[in-house]
């Protein structure tokens, strides 16, 4: 049987164009986000894209599992440029360019264990734990 997760992945569109070379690259990660997710969609009509996976295997010795969170740990490390309608909200003396990857995705996931909840990235998104993943 295995042990099994509830996953929740939002990834924002400053980090598409990588997120979409590790699809490229991945075809198991290819499969585990348009194949086997329970939900992909585009989340909140602006290009930032959710997945879903209810009861899943969340192991990274998994090759999808594994670039996947090599895709999350290269946003953690990146400064990210910004778009021209960030920029044009920017009001300050000195505008904002770059942004901070991990402001770019949410990750959480939910294990079989009480205690066993993983959170990464600091994306504005509504996704959270209540004892279950909400979005």
């Amino acid at each position: 049987m295995g042990y099994r997760s509830e996953v929740v992945l939002v990834v924002g569109k400053e980090v598409m164009p990588q997120f979409m070379v590790t699809m490229a690259k991945s075809p198991d990660a290819r499969s585990l986000c348009f194949a086997e997710a329970e939900r992909h969609e585009n989340y909140d009509g602006d290009g930032n894209m959710l997945f879903a996976w209810g009861h899943i295997k969340w192991y990274d010795s998994y090759e999808g599992v594994r670039a996947i969170e090599d895709f999350l740990d290269w946003c953690d490390g990146e400064s990210v440029p910004v778009f021209d309608e960030q920029k044009a909200q920017d009001k300050s003396p000195t505008p904002v360019t770059h942004m901070d990857g991990d402001e770019c995705y949410k990750f959480v996931r939910i294990g079989e264990e009480y205690e066993d909840i993983e959170t990464r990235g600091c994306g504005f998104w509504d996704v959270g734990v209540n004892r279950e993943v909400t979005y």
